[in-house]
């Protein structure tokens, strides 16, 4: 039964696109993670963007969705939109960051996949790239979205950066990059950067 789980156990997280590295950080040793359905849309969050190294710089994706980004919405609501064929555009980027990448070839296809499958809805592509991680990651990881009928509370406000603020955390997970003789270590990028990279090495690296 749920109030017999260990609190630590549980943690209610903000929902991502490919997530950055650091909400697996601080989520990677909790068993169960909580979505919560009453979580509003924010607009410029990660809830439908993430941000890879290229070669010229930092590569911001961003998932577009129906009726613009300044609705007033709950984010369970939210529509994936694909009048333009933005799963192409995506893919190539990630195939122009990472195909010379270490471990490109054990990941891309399933991350491929996923991506291409046409959601309806951008929480059901979030949480299955969400899972998909966690098995890459060889983790077990039981993730819910649980109705209290209020603004989403999250455990940690320490993890939660925008992509304005997201490389400020003060302790990231340090690891060799694809462009670093470039433009130097970049902190706190989407999770596939670390996986591409490191691969079974990255959940050492998380867990840290």
């Amino acid at each position: 039964m749920l109030n017999e789980i260990d609190e630590n156990s549980i943690y209610t997280i903000d929902n991502q696109f490919i997530p950055c590295i650091n909400w697996f950080k601080i989520s990677i040793n909790t068993r169960y993670i909580n979505f919560n359905v009453s979580e509003k849309w924010k607009k410029m969050s990660f809830g439908n963007r993430c941000i890879l190294s290229g070669g010229n710089g930092l590569i911001q994706l961003s998932v577009p969705v129906e009726k613009g980004r300044d609705q007033n919405a709950i984010f369970k609501d939210i529509k994936i939109s694909y009048l333009d064929n933005w799963q192409i555009k995506f893919w190539r980027t990630i195939i122009s960051c990472y195909n010379r990448s270490p471990f490109f070839e054990y990941y891309a296809e399933q991350l491929r996949e996923t991506l291409f499958k046409k959601h309806n809805f951008l929480r059901d592509l979030n949480d299955e790239i969400i899972d998909l991680v966690f098995t890459l990651l060889a983790v077990n990881k039981k993730i819910s979205w649980i109705n209290d009928n209020k603004p989403t509370h999250i455990d940690s406000g320490e993890h939660y950066l925008t992509p304005r603020t997201f490389q400020l955390n003060p302790e990231p997970v340090v690891y060799h990059q694809m462009f670093m003789d470039r433009q130097g270590f970049q902190a706190n990028l989407s999770i596939i950067d670390l996986l591409f990279m490191e691969g079974p090495e990255a959940l050492y690296l998380l867990s840290k």
